[in-house]
């Protein structure tokens, strides 16, 4: 009887300690699996890197999908210009605004660069106001400027943009009207040099 005791529990614990190995070996492979089909950059956001490489073109990025937005208004809100001036998006009005939140080291901000600055040559001659916003210091991107010349005027921010312009991450694209409502969001990177952005853009300006 004792020894049929002995068998039982010796069964029993062989067994537990199979059923934890499957479960630890299983947990692995879900994590994997997980981690290879998600977005890189949504499981490991704003990951810095040394050097990004700045592309001659936004093609090989999918087309801006054009949802539209919530229409608030949020004229107070101020950045400041790399030569000191200050701006309101009040001051805008009348224009259709582009405004871009981004980073240094982030490599979907800088890759669909290429792309907004095509959008930016094809609309110079409208009422159209381009903004590339960051929250990084001055001389950060004064040195990123120095290896990767933009047209697209930049600006710091130092405070925190309003809620209903809150970017969970970057890049993260508003369009606003000209009447200064956001009526536009777009989270990720895509080429802004796109006719459908041109034609939605001269939609918001008639």
């Amino acid at each position: 009887m004792a020894i049929r005791r002995i068998g039982f529990t010796i069964g029993l614990v062989a067994g537990i300690a199979l059923t934890l190995i499957v479960l630890d070996l299983w947990g692995r492979y879900l994590d994997r699996a997980i981690s290879e089909a998600a977005q890189p950059r949504v499981l490991r956001p704003m990951r810095p890197t040394r050097e990004v490489v700045f592309p001659d073109s936004s093609r090989n990025l999918p087309a801006a999908w054009l949802p539209e937005f919530s229409g608030q208004q949020h004229d107070a809100w101020r950045v400041r210009s790399l030569d000191g001036h200050e701006v309101t998006l009040g001051g805008f009005k009348g224009k259709v605004v582009f405004l871009n939140f981004w980073s240094t080291s982030c490599e979907p901000c800088i890759a669909e660069m290429p792309g907004m600055e095509g959008l930016l040559n094809s609309e110079k001659n409208e009422k159209v106001a381009f903004l590339a916003v960051t929250e990084e210091d001055e001389n950060t991107v004064r040195e990123f400027l120095k290896k990767h010349p933009l047209r697209m005027p930049v600006y710091l921010s130092s405070n925190k943009p309003p809620s209903g312009l809150l970017a969970l991450g970057v890049p993260t694209t508003f369009i606003l009207d000209t009447q200064g409502a956001a009526m536009l969001r777009h989270s990720g990177s895509v080429n802004w040099d796109d006719d459908n952005v041109r034609a939605y853009i001269q939609s918001l300006l008639k």
